[in-house]
Formats: structure tokens, sequence, C-alpha cells
């Protein structure tokens, strides 16, 4: 009869076989929602003019504390005179100093009101690369899928699925990508149709987001504008810290507010983090999507063979997401 510690040891081994040869096996028609505890991510972020990116990368950092994800690098989708300085300090505040910056790919210049109050808490010694070497970087040394999630332009992804062979990889772009990612979340767009910040601010914003919708090699989960606008991050946390001592309610309040923000960027990060499960309270439907490269209109079209999927909420009690949402920020903010 085997040992209980037997028995652990032969589960842990088909557990790690299974998981490293999971993205061999995937189904490339369908989403890979991924729920194993501490699973990898790289999240990619602008966090600069809008300040609902601060909440999202909080509520990034309090799922890494709680074991829900393994944060393994935060990319920037633009650049800035402080902008590396400010994220490095961030992740400080957080008891992040391993995760690893990504320099934005190409540059996308822009200003923040909150990098300065940021930057208070930098030690000058990020560790930074250029986006797509970070990637890269990442998901040679995993052994298991890694996620994507994405709050700001798709400009990185775009370079990371056309890079060449590098010393991490012998691979290309693409072939890294379809061996070691798991699932795209891609926080962007209107549903059916419209424009978004996201995909349509910049040229390059918008011929990168047609690149990566047509040559990413398995299905993209979206989650449009018009649904993580609906709940609003932050206000309860703004409510608590009456004095303003935690860096998530200053730059709520640099930004100009003192009840919260919409909540587009962080809702794409809570539902990435939780692969959409039941505490999401979600569900997904088929579609394709197209962007107008010129003007950045974009459409999603509802398709039961559709390539893509995009999120729609189940409650009609919004309250419910915002509360979930400010747990995360509180309690991440409570530990200070």
């Amino acid at each position: 009869m085997k040992s209980t510690v037997q028995i652990a040891c032969i589960f842990f081994i088909i557990f790690a076989s299974s998981c490293n040869n999971i993205s061999e096996k995937r189904d490339d028609n369908n989403l890979f929602l991924n729920t194993t505890p501490h699973k990898s991510v790289i999240l990619d972020v602008d966090m600069c003019t809008d300040v609902d990116d601060v909440c999202a990368v909080r509520i990034a950092t309090a799922l890494d504390d709680n074991g829900t994800i393994n944060l393994k690098g935060i990319a920037y989708s633009i650049t800035g005179k402080n902008n590396i300085e400010a994220l490095r300090g961030f992740l400080l505040y957080e008891n992040k100093a391993h995760v690893l910056i990504g320099k934005s790919s190409i540059d996308i210049p822009d200003v923040s009101p909150y990098w300065d109050l940021m930057c208070q808490y930098n030690d000058g010694k990020a560790n930074v690369y250029d986006a797509v070497k970070m990637y890269r970087k990442i998901l040679s040394q995993s052994d298991s899928p890694v996620d994507i999630i994405t709050t700001g332009y798709l400009t990185n992804i775009e370079k990371l699925l056309q890079s060449p062979p590098d010393e991490y990889s012998k691979l290309t772009g693409i072939e890294l990508v379809k061996k070691k990612c798991g699932q795209l979340y891609i926080v962007g767009g209107t549903y059916p149709e419209g424009f978004d910040n996201n995909f349509f601010f910049t040229k390059e914003a918008r011929t990168a987001t047609d690149y990566v919708n047509r040559n990413w090699p398995y299905p993209i989960l979206y989650f449009t504008s018009n649904v993580g606008g609906q709940f609003i991050c932050g206000a309860q946390l703004q409510a608590l810290d009456a004095e303003n001592k935690d860096i998530v309610s200053r730059s709520l309040s640099a930004f100009g507010t003192q009840n919260g923000r919409h909540a587009w960027d962080p809702f794409g990060v809570w539902c990435a983090g939780y692969a959409c499960s039941e505490i999401n309270k979600v569900e997904l439907k088929r579609v394709n999507f197209e962007i107008n490269t010129e003007n950045g209109y974009n459409k999603f079209t509802d398709d039961s063979s559709g390539k893509h999927f995009v999120v729609y909420k189940l409650n009609d009690d919004n309250d419910y997401y915002n509360r979930m949402m400010d747990t995360l920020l509180i309690q991440k903010a409570l530990l200070k």
C-alpha cells in the first residue's frame, strides 16, 4: 500500500507533467481559462493619464499576494520622462520588487498626474528590459502557460509576435507565443461597435490592434469598455482612507476624483486573474472583430463560430462588482 507521501509525490509529478505539456494539447478554437493557483501572468499597461490603471495594477498585486496569480512582469505601452521610475516605486510600495518591468518597444510619449508621487518610493534599481525582451525572457523560462492581460495599447504584443529568435529563445515570436502563452485578455473596444481609446487613440494603436486580432494564434477574450465602464473602483478605499495615506488613494486624488473611477481596466484584471470563474459573474459570447486602421472605428459581430470572445455581466447589481474589486484594493492597503 502506498504511503500518503508517495501518493502526493505521484500526483505532483502527474500535475507538473500536465502543466508542462498543456499548451501543446490545448484546443486552438476555444479559450484557455486557467484557474490553476499561482498561474503566471504578465500585465501590459499604459498607466498614465487615467487612474483606473492604478487600481488595475493594485488588483494584480493583491491577486499575487493571495496566490491567485504569479505576477511575473509589467510592461508599459507608452513612454514618459519618469514612468519607469514611477512603476518601480509603485511595485516597491506593493512589496513586489522582483516583478520585471518592460519599457515600451516604441515611443508613444504621455504624461501622468500621479507619476511624481509614485517616484517618491523609487530606489533606482528597477529590473528594466525592452518590453519584447521581457516577454521573451519570461515566456522562454516558464514551464507552465503564461496569461497576458493588456489594459493599454497592443503595440508590445504586436512586436512580440513579430520578434525574431534571440538570446532567450531560438523560437520566433509567434512560435514562442504558441508554445508558452495561455490566454490573452484584452481590455479595449466598444461592443457592438464604436471607438475606444486603447484601440483608436494613435495610429500605432490602431495598426497594432488590427495585427494582433488577425495574427494571435488563439482566441482572444475582450473586455469591452461598455462593460467595465459600468462599474466604479476605488470609492470604498477612498472612503476608508480618510487621511489619504495609501498610494492608490493618493493617485485617485491626484487625478481629481474623491469617489473612485470607472473600472475599465480593474474589471479586466479582476476577471482575468480569476479566469472568468464563478466569482466574476460573467458570461462569454463568440464574436468576430474588425477595426478600421485609418480612424480606429471597431466592430464586434456576433458569430457562433467566431474566432474571438467578449464578456458580458450576469448580475444586475453593479455594486457587487464594485465591492469585489474594492475588497482587493482595501485588503492590500490595510496591510500597510
